[in-house]
């Protein structure tokens, strides 16, 4: 026998699957380090040092300290000890403003930016092998979810904004 179903209502996420969801989110956060980790050792880097040199990789002028920070949702300090860990500090060129001595803005040497090549050699490299053991389709659904997934975060932190 049918039954009156509101369709609208079974589409609904369950709590209990966002809550799965988000584990293994923290999971695959952490097993994709430790994978980065091991394909940069070549490099001798590690994707903290990565992620930085894609900061700067993606500024198309000389940034600062600060904005850098705001942009990435870092703090200045941790944009500042990432730079003086890096394994080659001449991949940064440190340029001091003209309009205030106070301010240093960054930017990729030429040495920094033929590694950023080769750390997206070794990134193409790795989604090439993970890429042929798996399919198209749940990547693309789980990029479009992950994606719904912020968006409704952004709106929730909005609404919790507005009400402090």
């Amino acid at each position: 026998m049918w039954r009156d179903v509101n369709i609208i209502d079974n589409m609904k996420a369950r709590p209990e699957s966002l809550e799965q969801l988000i584990w293994e989110l923290r999971r695959t956060f952490r097993d994709l380090a430790t994978a980065a980790d091991r394909e940069l050792q070549v490099l001798g880097i590690q994707s903290g040092d990565r992620a930085f040199l894609e900061f700067l990789a993606k500024e198309t002028e000389p940034v600062s300290l600060s904005d850098l920070a705001r942009k990435y949702a870092v703090s200045r300090q941790h944009i500042h000890q990432t730079l003086r860990r890096l394994p080659h500090p001449e991949w940064v060129e440190e340029i001091p403003d003209s309009a205030d001595r106070r301010i240093v803005r960054l930017r990729l040497s030429r040495k920094g930016r033929a590694c950023w090549e080769k750390v997206r050699a070794l990134d193409r490299k790795f989604l090439n092998r993970l890429a042929e053991r798996l399919s198209q389709e749940p990547v693309a659904a789980a990029a479009d979810l992950l994606a719904q997934l912020r968006r409704e975060l952004s709106v929730a932190q909005e609404i919790a904004d507005e009400q402090h």
